[in-house]
């Protein structure tokens, strides 16, 4: 719940109101997490970006063949700014863990992070990918949720036109943090995160909201 910060200055003959507000939210706990993901089904959430239906397809594979996972179910949404909906439930019920790709701007890095958050607080792991230039803001968005310590997986921005083997490759670089995201323990990964793009106190410059490139 946000709240308006006020200041009175001496002599001023008035209030200061600081449009910013301040937001107060209750931290919650993260998912517990897997002891192993051999036989596990894992969740591939597809947000509509490009190129992120072949990044989790080479992360499944992966996972499948070096992991011992027994299945992956994919779920795509329609929009990348829009909530998962009803496929947030489908995988709570059918998955173990679920990777979550990818937020690499504004709308698409929030809705991203709301969703791993949801799944996060139904107790589904979640490793959330997210683009290296909207992480920061991916964090804070997470901190808003009650949950600074989401686990997020970065990749190299941008990601939505490169080349197929380029996002082989970037899933290839990422797929062990991913593995460790669903088993390491909950107050681990929350040690290792919280704070990790975003330091406790440290608020989002402008530059954290929008991409050079």
């Amino acid at each position: 719940m946000g709240k308006s910060q006020s200041e009175t200055r001496p002599g001023a003959g008035g209030q200061l109101l600081d449009p910013r507000g301040r937001v107060e939210v209750e931290e919650k706990g993260l998912a517990p997490r897997l002891e192993s993901l051999e036989g596990t089904t894992v969740g591939l959430l597809d947000n509509a970006k490009p190129n992120a239906d072949r990044f989790l397809d080479a992360v499944g594979e992966m996972l499948v063949d070096e992991y011992g996972v027994e299945a992956v179910e994919r779920a795509s949404k329609h929009a990348a700014a829009v909530s998962g909906g009803s496929l947030l439930p489908e995988l709570r019920a059918e998955c173990d863990a679920v990777v979550n790709a990818y937020g690499d701007c504004g709308s698409c890095t929030s809705w991203c992070v709301h969703d791993s958050a949801t799944l996060e607080l139904q107790g589904v792991p979640t490793a959330t990918i997210n683009s290296d230039e909207f992480v920061r803001l991916g964090q804070s968005d997470a901190r808003a949720l009650g949950l600074p310590g989401l686990p997020l997986v970065t990749v190299p921005h941008p990601m939505g036109d490169v080349s197929p083997d380029v996002v082989r490759s970037r899933a290839r670089d990422t797929i062990a943090e991913i593995a460790a995201v669903l088993t390491t323990s909950r107050t681990e990964l929350d040690d290792e995160y919280r704070g990790k793009f975003l330091g406790e106190n440290e608020e989002l410059t402008d530059e954290d909201l929008y991409c050079p490139l």
